[in-house]
């Protein structure tokens, strides 16, 4: 048995390959080359076994079994390699079941010998059949490189397991071109539109490149769209952007960030160009023009902020309209108690207040409302008003001692043309 240490040293030195699209060795099958198995079997043959060899007795013990010899998996490797070896010149095996195991093992697979557009499908449905995504990932990988583009589509349109996977693999490698070409060719052009847009907003970080984008993006996709519902937010979208931009030019003021909310954009106009003319592009007005900003919203932010700046006649202008004979009346989109609330967190003079208590019609919540924000002579006036001098006794009590409110309770006690119910 002298070529039993050869035949060892060629099995622990063959090198087993995966799968590559560029490997063009048309006689490797299963990690094993023909002729590494032609010469393994040549070695077998000219093994002399004597007669005296094959002779078995009852002492003889040493004989292994064997799979104690080599693995089950070697053996089945070079039964494999010896069924492939003894196939007639140019014919290929294709056994998309086996191919399929060895990729779900995460064994050495090829794919050369699927040459025909039948044993590619068959390859193709036996990965669907398994529900594996990597496997189908591989095969369609596969097809992309071996097969014409409308073979491939039209392999694709009948298989939306195999569509799905393909989509999300062209999403995850950000090739906007290539998924909307297969999604339009599928007749999801809603689709296209809507994957595209995300893979703009969320892979561009640089705003002006991002309004480039975006622009492009609805011109080509978004305009022939008529029902799309999310065709005004992309419009909205880019005029936001743009406005942004004009602010940001004009660099009188704060520095505003680009791709920020449009109520953040409308405190910034608020605040920086309360003034401006409502046909300026970055006044307060256009954004309400161009964005679905409610007049409840627009109010809330507007005096938020104009409050913060101590701007009490802005806030008078924005609340109040002319009403009878000159008179002023509240007209507002916003609960009074929120007003007053906010003008109280922003430490508005108490003349202030008390203007905007006196516009609640309700006298229980005014009396309410002016106890809750310490309005003391709007609480003595209400008091006074129903004829309740134990009540303003009780509340004189909780006012600082020799301070204008206590000296205003003490007065309206005094006085006597009030007509006192207790």
């Amino acid at each position: 048995m002298g070529s039993s240490k050869d035949d060892e040293d060629y099995w622990n030195s063959s090198e087993q390959h995966s799968f590559c699209f560029e490997n063009n060795e048309e006689d490797n099958f299963f990690g094993f080359s023909k002729t590494g198995t032609a010469r393994l079997r040549a070695g077998i043959s000219n093994i002399d076994l004597s007669d005296d060899y094959l002779k078995t007795s009852d002492s003889q013990t040493n004989l292994k079994p064997l799979l104690s010899v080599i693995s089950e998996k070697t053996l089945a490797n070079i039964l494999e390699a010896d069924k492939m070896q003894n196939l007639p010149e140019g014919q290929s095996v294709t056994q998309p079941d086996i191919t399929l195991r060895r990729i779900l093992l995460g064994q050495p697979f090829s794919l050369e010998k699927y040459k025909s557009l039948a044993s590619k499908t068959a390859l193709l449905d036996a990965a669907i059949e398994s529900g594996d995504g990597n496997a189908i990932l591989v095969i369609v990988l596969f097809l992309t490189k071996t097969l014409k583009r409308s073979l491939f589509e039209r392999l694709l349109m009948d298989r939306p397991g195999a569509t799905q996977v393909y989509i999300r693999y062209l999403s995850t490698r950000l090739q906007t071109s290539e998924l909307t070409d297969l999604l339009t060719m599928l007749g999801r052009s809603m689709d296209a539109a809507m994957r595209t847009l995300q893979i703009i907003i969320k892979n561009t970080p640089n705003p002006e490149r991002l309004l480039q984008k975006l622009h492009n993006c609805y011109k080509t996709q978004f305009l022939a769209l008529a029902d799309c519902k999310e065709t005004p937010f992309i419009q909205n979208y880019i005029k936001l952007l743009e406005w942004q931009k004009a602010v940001k030019d004009t660099g009188f003021t704060e520095a505003l960030e680009m791709n920020s909310p449009v109520m953040e954009c409308l405190r910034h106009a608020c605040r920086d160009h309360w003034g401006a003319s409502e046909s300026s592009l970055w006044s307060p007005a256009m954004l309400l023009k161009q964005h679905t900003v409610s007049l409840r919203q627009y109010q809330k932010v507007a005096l938020t902020t104009r409050a913060a700046l101590q701007s009490w006649d802005d806030i008078d202008i924005l609340l109040l309209t002319k009403g009878w004979l000159g008179s002023k009346k509240l007209q507002t989109y916003l609960p009074i108690e929120d007003i007053i609330k906010i003008l109280h967190n922003n430490n508005a003079p108490t003349n202030i207040l008390e203007k905007y208590l006196g516009y609640v019609d309700d006298v229980r919540q005014r009396l309410e409302l002016a106890k809750r924000f310490q309005c003391h002579r709007i609480v003595v006036d209400i008091l006074v008003l129903q004829g309740d001098r134990a009540a303003l006794l009780e509340y004189k009590t909780m006012l600082h001692p020799q301070s204008e409110h206590c000296f205003y309770a003490e007065n309206a006690l005094r006085a006597s043309t009030t007509k006192w119910k207790s």
